[in-house]
């Protein structure tokens, strides 16, 4: 009876054991959608972000991913950093990129998509976080996750878990799964879309008459050389400015005279240094492949008037009217 005993008490004692082994496995089990924050407590991350699943990534060099229907580039520009893509639109974020791998992370949440570029350099990594909402796209700021160990370790996994509170991004940074900080970014810098001025070109000869060629206007980027007067054969070297908000409309403002003749004396000439070089001196519309020319004059700044107001040859030529329409001339 005594042996009977004993095996009945060791046959709980193993039921009690298996049962507590069971309860342990499905208490570490639960806790893996719990984190610990940076402070005291424990937090579960409630965020509605979801992380996008890339589709595809171009290696030669080029940065593209996508994402069903939608196209992402991370894209040099010419002061050797990057811009930002985004479905084809251009964000100047001119973001310095000098680490030897560059990933990308994308989490969608209703209106708001945050992108979380890495500039990966083995023993450490720099994330720069950006949030694209109503076509805008903001800086939110960069944080670092370091991994001194990686020759024991290998490159861990790293995710993050994004939440946000009226203007303050919340980002859990996860490293294989555990919570390796949190990161509470208030900053909310726009960076600027790509001017549609940017992919206008008006280079060329533009005339009101093509088979006039001592009358013309030849512009050369964001300079031109224009005719300003044929009495005494007078060129003028001008600048170009966009207009800022408006996409195709121009100032121009003189630069210097390119040449002048003195083919009478009694005729109208130019003092360099008294023409005013910050004043319009006249306003540029692209239109429907025409330039109009909205001419005011030069701007003496020691006689404090306009000069060649009316005296400038293309209005002439175009029996006083103002505006001029130019055509492009081959």
């Amino acid at each position: 009876m005594e042996i009977i005993g004993l095996f009945k008490t060791k046959k709980v004692l193993l039921i009690c054991l298996l049962y507590t082994i069971f309860c342990c496995k499905g208490e570490n089990k639960d806790n893996g959608t719990t984190y610990k924050s940076s402070n005291s407590g424990i937090i579960v991350n409630e965020s509605c972000f979801v992380k996008q699943k890339s589709f595809n990534k171009k290696e030669d060099k080029e940065l593209i991913y996508k994402y069903e229907n939608e196209t992402y580039e991370i894209k040099s520009n010419n002061e050797q950093a990057y811009d930002i893509v985004l479905n084809g639109k251009k964000y100047l974020s001119n973001l310095n990129l000098e680490s030897a791998n560059i990933n990308f992370y994308y989490y969608k949440c209703e209106n708001k998509k945050v992108f979380l570029i890495e500039g990966d350099d083995y023993y450490s990594s720099v994330f720069f976080v950006y949030v694209f909402e109503n076509e805008d796209l903001y800086y939110l700021g960069d944080f670092d996750i370091n991994q001194p160990n990686v020759e024991k370790s290998g490159v861990l996994k790293k995710d993050f878990k994004i939440s946000f509170n009226n203007n303050e991004f919340i980002i859990d940074a996860l490293v294989k799964d555990k919570l390796f900080k949190t990161f509470y970014l208030k900053q909310k810098k726009s960076i600027p879309q790509e001017s549609q001025d940017s992919k206008l070109d008006l280079s060329g000869l533009w005339r009101l008459n093509c088979e006039n060629s001592l009358t013309t206007f030849d512009i050369s980027d964001k300079n031109g050389y224009l005719s300003l007067y044929s009495d005494n054969a007078i060129y003028i070297n001008v600048e170009i400015i966009n207009i800022e908000d408006k996409v195709g409309e121009y100032y121009i403002r003189f630069k210097n005279t390119e040449s002048q003749q003195n083919y009478s004396g009694d005729k109208k000439s130019i003092v360099d240094n008294e023409i005013s070089k910050s004043e319009n001196i006249g306003r540029l519309v692209l239109k429907n492949n025409k330039l109009l020319l909205y001419w005011k004059g030069l701007f003496n700044d020691k006689a404090k008037k306009l000069d060649f107001e009316q005296d400038f040859i293309l209005i002439k030529e175009n029996e006083g009217k103002n505006p001029i329409t130019l055509t492009k001339c081959d």
